[in-house]
């Protein structure tokens, strides 16, 4: 009596392989996809946290805004420059926890290049999307990192978020009080004779469409905000029209903004109708009060 044993034909065999590319091939795309947007819910998650520890610094210093950092003189040359972050980290608003990529002041999809290594970006996309280490000392266009112990500051934090503030390093400016959601507080004076001074939160017109913090580098550059322009320190790291950022607002919410719906401030090439358009209204803006800085 014989006995038949089944088995799979060499096409059957390819057959099933082929089955398995193809699917493979389906979902490789839809499993990036997924991930791309898993990274880009962790970014909002850490912005949204980061603005809500500025709240929270501004509670416990009678609605004062947070500093971008705090500098004297004019041009910050050889002055160590502590940083928004490491403020929030030392005062343990946000802890930073490592001194590496591991912290809520860094996105999972920042670009690992020190994106102002030469003083601006440049027309390098990647570099608004890299980090910037804070401590630092300005030297010539450099920004060596380094630790500040005797303020407290004992360790280097990896960022790459930016802040919207007044940031005249390496310029003698007028100082425009209460312009943007911080400023460099010490700068100074300025060609009319002011120094900067922290902000009050209770002069911001909108808070809830006021930019404080986004995706990016370092701070300021309200002019350069847009995607692909020349210098900006606006990082579009995540899937979207035209790429996203991920924004925190003065009211401590944060969401997605377009590489083409971020507002532009005043200067450079940008006409002063455009600027209006982007910034008044029930719109997301760069300045504290719209109305009184675009009159």
């Amino acid at each position: 009596m014989s006995m038949r044993r089944d088995a799979f034909t060499l096409v059957e065999l390819l057959v099933v392989v082929a089955v398995i590319a193809l699917l493979v091939a389906i979902l490789l795309p839809a499993l990036a996809s997924a991930r791309k947007a898993a990274r880009a819910t962790v970014c909002l998650s850490n912005l949204r946290s980061l603005g809500q520890a500025m709240l929270l610094y501004e509670s416990d210093h009678k609605g004062l805004v947070i500093p971008s950092y705090n500098m004297t003189g004019v041009t910050g040359e050889g002055v160590p420059l502590d940083g928004w972050g490491p403020i929030l980290d030392r005062d343990g608003y946000a802890s930073s926890n490592a001194t590496g990529n591991s912290n809520p002041f860094y996105c999972p999809d920042t670009v690992d290049v020190a994106g102002v290594a030469s003083g601006q970006t440049g027309t390098d996309e990647n570099n608004p999307k890299g980090w910037v280490d804070w401590p630092f000392v300005r030297t010539g266009s450099a920004n060596v990192p380094q630790t500040i112990p005797g303020r407290g500051f004992e360790r280097i934090i990896r960022m790459s978020y930016w802040i919207n503030a007044d940031n005249p390093i390496g310029a003698a400016l007028e100082v425009v009080p209460d312009l943007y959601f911080s400023s460099s507080v010490g700068y100074g004076p300025g060609t009319n004779g002011l120094s900067m001074s922290a902000l009050r939160s209770a002069l911001f017109k909108r808070p809830s469409f006021l930019i404080a913090a986004a995706d990016g580098l370092y701070a300021g550059r309200q002019r350069t905000t847009q995607i692909g322009s020349a210098n900006s320190r606006i990082g579009y790291r995540h899937p979207g029209r035209n790429s996203s950022a991920n924004v925190a607002f003065a009211d401590g919410h944060a969401a997605p903004l377009g590489g083409t719906e971020f507002p532009r401030g005043k200067g450079g090439t940008n006409a002063i109708s455009d600027v209006r358009n982007e910034n008044l209204g029930a719109t997301p803006s760069v300045y504290a009060n719209p109305e009184k800085a675009l009159r």
